[in-house]
């Protein structure tokens, strides 16, 4: 069963994630290729669209496409490195009509 938010219902919200201060960093890098194929594994499903890093800031930002805050945690869980990290999440307005078309468009590239 697919876990891919229903179009009509899905909101858009943006997660700054900071790094936490105990965190066992020969752990984190043995999990970072495992934290990269789940993340194409969601943004595939339609739930994760764009994800960056600031080394500087130990932080990352990432866009869940979710129905509400608790489809977020939810996503948010799959990850392998999130158990290193304090999340906010922030509600976003909708896409403007540019970018819900490149979005139309990447998903039927796919």
């Amino acid at each position: 069963m697919s876990t891919t938010p229903n179009p009509a219902a899905t909101k858009t919200f943006m997660v700054l994630a900071t790094l936490r201060d105990d965190t066992d960093f020969a752990e984190f890098a043995a999990l970072r290729a495992d934290e990269h194929k789940q993340l194409e594994v969601l943004r595939a499903d339609g739930r994760i669209g764009a994800h960056y890093v600031s080394p500087a800031r130990q932080a990352t930002f990432i866009e869940v496409i979710a129905a509400g805050e608790d489809q977020v945690a939810q996503t948010l869980a799959t990850l392998p490195l999130a158990r290193f990290f304090d999340a906010d999440v922030y509600p976003t307005t909708p896409p403007d009509p540019a970018e819900a078309a490149h979005r139309m468009r990447s998903r039927g590239a796919r």
